[in-house]
Order: structure tokens, then C-alpha cells, then sequence
């Protein structure tokens, strides 16, 4: 009997242009990723507009991205900036194949984008199903969910005044 998210859920693979297939993938890390990206699992789902009006390609990227960590091979790299506030934000994922370092940005085609889609919506929505006593799947309710800020840090703390003087140790 299964219960919670079936974390090796896979429903998709997608073609990269040097001929290699990957498969998607949306575990617990790569749902974090991609919450660290987009803020939730709701602004995921909403990121690629349906109208044609609005971006596709960065957020299809990071989609796919964190569907390729593990088992395709894939490992995330962070950029964060931090603003005048101290407050840290993901700038972007950038996602690095082990074997060569090859940045799958460079893999994707912009030709196969409804393959894309079609595989990243089939394999999220198999990851985010919940399986009953009785085997049957349903969806699971995401609501939206705040990260918390890292602490102070080297950069984000106060400097100490030029006045300061540790007590020694031992004393």
C-alpha cells in the first residue's frame, strides 16, 4: 500500500537535442526547487501562460530543469541575489548535466515545446497524486506556502564596533 505523494513519479520524458531522452521526475526535492523558484506549487502551475501572451521559455526551463534532478542525470546550481533589504531571492536554477557539465538550457528545443509541456503536466500531476487504501488517486490540495529568509550571514549581520573587545577564552 502506497500513501503520500508517489515520489518517484515519473510521466514524461523529453528529448534533448543531442539525441538523448530524459525522464521527469518531481520528488520532494525537485517540488522544492521549484517552490524556491516560483514562490509555490500554485505560481508553478500558473507560470507558462495559456494565452501565448506572456513568458514560456524561462519558465519551462525551470520546470523541466527540476523534473531532470536525480535520476536524469541533472544537478542544480543557485543564483541568489540579495537586495538592499538584506532579503535573499533565487534569481535563477541553472541546471547542469554530471557527466559533461552541459547546461540543459543548451538541450532544449524550442520545436518540441508542446512535447515539453505535455510531459512536464503529465508528470507533476502524477507526482501530486495521493493514493488511497483502495488504490485509487486523488489530487492533493497544494496551498500556497511562504519560505522562510535565511538568517544573518557574514554579509546580512551587523559589523561589530571598532570598540569591541572579546573576552578571551579560558578566563
Amino acid at each position: 500500500m502506497t500513501t503520500g505523494l508517489d515520489l518517484l513519479a515519473e510521466g514524461g520524458t523529453v528529448t534533448l537535442t543531442d539525441g538523448t531522452t530524459v525522464p521527469l521526475r518531481y520528488s520532494f526535492r525537485a517540488l522544492a526547487l521549484l517552490e524556491a523558484r516560483f514562490g509555490s506549487i500554485q505560481r508553478v502551475q500558473d507560470a507558462i501562460d495559456g494565452t501565448g501572451q506572456g513568458a514560456a521559455f524561462g519558465p519551462l526551463h525551470q520546470m523541466i530543469g527540476a523534473g531532470c534532478v536525480g535520476p536524469g542525470g541533472f544537478e542544480p546550481h543557485i543564483r541568489e541575489y540579495q537586495d538592499a533589504k538584506g532579503d535573499r531571492r533565487i534569481q535563477d536554477i541553472v541546471y547542469r548535466r554530471r557527466t559533461d557539465g552541459a547546461d540543459l538550457a543548451d538541450l532544449l528545443d524550442p520545436g518540441r515545446m508542446n512535447e515539453y509541456v505535455e510531459a512536464f503536466s503529465t508528470s507533476l500531476s502524477k507526482a501530486l497524486e495521493s493514493r488511497g487504501g483502495n488504490g485509487q488517486a486523488t489530487a492533493v490540495a497544494i496551498t500556497d506556502v511562504t519560505l522562510p529568509t535565511r538568517g544573518p550571514s557574514s554579509t546580512t549581520s551587523p559589523s561589530a564596533p571598532s570598540t569591541f573587545l572579546p573576552t578571551p577564552s579560558g578566563t
